[in-house]
């Protein structure tokens, strides 16, 4: 076999198990510590297998020696019990290869062991132990030749060189292997770093979402707390079941959050318009005190839906909270409700009479975290739109700039 042929199997045998032992570290939920070093252990040994099975030596009447940088890197990983078991292996493999001294064979391995007991705590561990391990496995090669040979013969002049050779291909690959190998724990933590800021990133959307859609119900809540007389018995009545309304829909929204997944969906028959008033009459204390008319067009009759009554609501009141908020104050602010019936479709429509929006704004206007209010999480429009999909739905919108905004929802009118 070509001799460069030889080394680049070898670096293949060594490697290619320990790269699949990466892969599935990269791509295993959860890894525990045992898995993963047992997976090593496997990687490891596989390694071996391979080269004791497959390869064979660099030059004619020498054994193999590139498999102890699988040694080195079990060592360098800590991984001590499967170190003294691959060194009772390549000790067996050497007396029945060679004709070795099996108490010098011994004695080498051992002290591979007291050198990385040694050095375990030392600053630029990796580096001192695999240089120390290759001048001890030149020192020994030479020592069991001189045990094997007339040190003066021709013969013993080639084994010494090709033992040269060998030690420093060993010093390469193990450098090269245990390179990669590092490198590719670099790319695995990298990975597992993206994952948690995934994860993180999913936890603050949700908490977002759960500030920004809380915000709405208690901004309810306040408007009629202030127009709240305690000593009026009529405001006691009318105000007070609103209010308790307002409160259950934050413990529902709270509810939906906490398994930080979106918004349950629980359909029933609903009266779609009855909806759209309820919103309207929760919104007219804060339309009134905006000086804001709004004008609604819906039929005076009933049509049922099959849809989630708070999560539609919830949709409605985002959106008329953005017309009132994009009305400039020192102007007459005007909001219109009204809907079309198409086939098995029913179309609302809100518009309103305010700022609008720019080209740019409408094409990022449902993207997350998109917003052009000061103080805004820009996830209101977005988790409108995850709700009315979740109804089959569409939202859609149309501004341009200081000429207002319409915003279509379609929803099924099909039960």
């Amino acid at each position: 076999m070509n001799f460069y042929m030889n080394i680049f199997l070898n670096i293949i045998y060594i490697t290619y198990p320990l790269l699949l032992f990466l892969f599935y570290v990269a791509y295993s939920k959860n890894i525990k510590k045992e898995e993963n070093n047992l997976f090593l252990d496997i990687a490891l040994i596989s390694s071996t297998y391979l080269i004791i099975r497959f390869c064979q030596p660099l030059f004619d009447n020498t054994p193999i020696v590139i498999f102890n940088a699988i040694l080195i890197i079990a060592y360098l990983r800590n991984r001590n019990i499967t170190a003294i078991i691959l060194s009772i292996v390549f000790i067996l493999y050497y007396i029945f290869f060679s004709n070795f001294n099996v108490l010098v064979l011994f004695i080498e391995y051992i002290l591979y062991f007291i050198l990385y007991i040694k050095l375990i705590n030392t600053e630029n561990f990796e580096d001192k132990y695999i240089n120390y391990f290759v001048l001890i496995k030149l020192l020994f090669f030479l020592i069991q030749n001189i045990l094997i040979t007339n040190i003066y013969t021709i013969q013993n002049v080639i084994f010494i060189t090709h033992t040269i050779i060998m030690i420093l291909i060993l010093y390469l690959v193990t450098y090269f292997s245990f390179m990669l190998f590092e490198k590719g724990e670099e790319i695995i933590k990298y990975h597992m770093s993206i994952k948690e800021l995934e994860k993180e990133k999913q936890i603050r959307t949700s908490l977002f979402k759960i500030t920004h859609e809380i915000k709405n119900p208690i901004a309810v809540c306040k408007g009629y707390l202030d127009m709240f007389d305690t000593n009026n018995l009529e405001h006691s009545v009318k105000y007070i079941p609103i209010l308790r309304e307002e409160i259950e829909r934050v413990l529902i929204i709270l509810q939906d959050f906490l398994s930080l997944t979106k918004s349950n969906i629980n359909k029933e028959p609903i009266d779609i318009y009855l909806l759209i008033d309820d919103v309207i009459d929760d919104f007219k204390p804060i339309l009134k005190s905006h000086n804001i008319l709004l004008q609604s067009s819906l039929p005076d009759e009933e049509l049922y839906i099959d849809a989630d009554y708070n999560r539609l609501k919830q949709v409605f009141i985002n959106v008329i909270k953005n017309s009132v908020e994009a009305i400039d104050k020192e102007k007459k602010g005007l909001i219109k409700v009204f809907s079309k019936k198409e086939n098995s479709k029913i179309k609302i429509y809100i518009e309103d009479n305010g700022i609008g929006m720019s080209k740019e704004t409408l094409k990022k206007i449902k993207e997350p975290f998109f917003t052009t209010k000061n103080n805004g999480t820009g996830l209101g429009t977005s988790l409108s739109t995850e709700i009315i999909k979740a109804h089959n739905g569409e939202i859609n919108y149309s501004s341009t700039e200081h000429n207002g905004t319409t915003v279509e929802i379609i929803l099924d009118s099909t039960m």
